[in-house]
């Protein structure tokens, strides 16, 4: 059985320099309250026009855009002048994945272990060549070449942007087009390991105007342990200002928490920076879709000659992409693909 908890126990420093519970902040200032319900007037985004652009011109202010910043364009991947206001004004107007956010308290590994329970899979096997203009596809690995009729590709798009897996023949313009109109934003992690509680117990998040903008526990809802680990996501403009000093990221990171919380002394245990950037097989965080291309996740998810089949967040609708959900919904959309096509022969 998987566990999970709502995290809606969070704290953020407001415009004014006071910190408020989410809820209480949400009550008392309405401009950051609309940065939260997103129920904005209906007006419609122009097609090329980016999220910051569209948010000046609907009558947004300075500091709700920096609400906007520390919140919705850093969890989705990127900063507001490279995200598509089309799409993500389709995301927020989409109610279909509910309120509110949650976490696996079992981790995602719990999800993945379920989902591969008796299929045969190879660890360690590095794609580098993908060939499909013959009757079958091959997929040539460091390990091997494995054969089959069709292939579903879930590789980040990073990873497909940079070229490390060859397709031959070349994809199509369609498919090349639309990999090259979706960005895959900076992002990296900052996990610091405490002796000592940081926060009141009952808080897991903690939203700052410094950077990085945004902190939670996943230590909140677990047992009873010597330890406490609090983590922050960086994307974008932040993430790119961290890694300036490469691994000085960490000390800067701390920095904030101790100004936020008014701790000079606090020191962690341990800490770890998560660099997606320089992954090699990730080469990035969340996709982007550009300004003037909210229809590019709908074109890389399409078929190609009904053997390379496409799945993975960046194939996701825009409510859904850069998420594991998002993900976990592309690869059920896949799979019925896949279906649909061998019953109608």
């Amino acid at each position: 059985m998987t566990h999970w908890k709502k995290t809606d126990d969070s704290l953020v420093r407001l415009a004014d320099g006071s910190v408020r519970t989410m809820q209480e902040a949400r009550a008392l200032y309405p401009d950051f309250d609309l940065t939260r319900s997103w129920a904005l007037p209906d007006i419609d985004p122009l097609p090329d026009e980016d999220l910051g652009t569209y948010l000046r011109r609907i009558g947004f202010s300075e500091a709700q855009l920096d609400y906007v910043r520390r919140s919705f364009a850093n969890a989705t991947g990127e900063s507001l002048r490279y995200i598509s206001a089309q799409g993500a004004v389709a995301e927020m107007r989409d109610p279909s994945c509910g309120r509110g956010d949650f976490r696996i308290l079992d981790g995602y590994d719990s999800l993945a272990y379920t989902q591969a329970a008796g299929l045969d899979i190879r660890l360690g096997h590095i794609v580098q060549r993908i060939v499909w203009g013959d009757q079958n596809v091959r997929v040539v690995t460091n390990h091997g070449i494995f054969t089959a009729d069709r292939v579903v590709i879930t590789l980040p798009l990073g990873v497909l942007q940079s070229g490390a897996v060859e397709f031959d023949p070349p994809l199509p313009a369609d498919k090349q087009a639309a990999l090259a109109h979706i960005r895959m934003g900076p992002g990296i992690k900052l996990v610091y390991r405490f002796a000592e509680p940081v926060m009141a117990a009952e808080i897991m998040a903690y939203y700052s105007p410094l950077n990085p903008p945004m902190w939670w526990s996943p230590s909140a809802g677990q047992s009873e342990s010597p330890y406490l680990v609090w983590t922050a996501l960086a994307t974008g403009d932040y993430c790119r200002d961290l890694l300036k000093d490469g691994e000085a990221a960490l000390q800067m990171g701390l920095e904030t928490l101790r100004k936020e919380l008014n701790r000079p002394d606090l020191t962690p245990v341990d800490s770890y920076l998560v660099n997606w950037v320089a992954d090699p097989y990730a080469r990035g965080v969340y996709s982007v879709v550009t300004p003037g291309h909210s229809e590019a996740r709908l074109e890389l998810a399409t078929p190609v000659d009904n053997r390379l089949f496409w799945a993975g967040e960046a194939t996701a609708p825009h409510g859904y992409a850069a998420t594991v959900h998002g993900a976990y919904a592309s690869g059920k959309r896949v799979a019925q693909e896949i279906i649909s096509l061998m019953e109608s022969r």
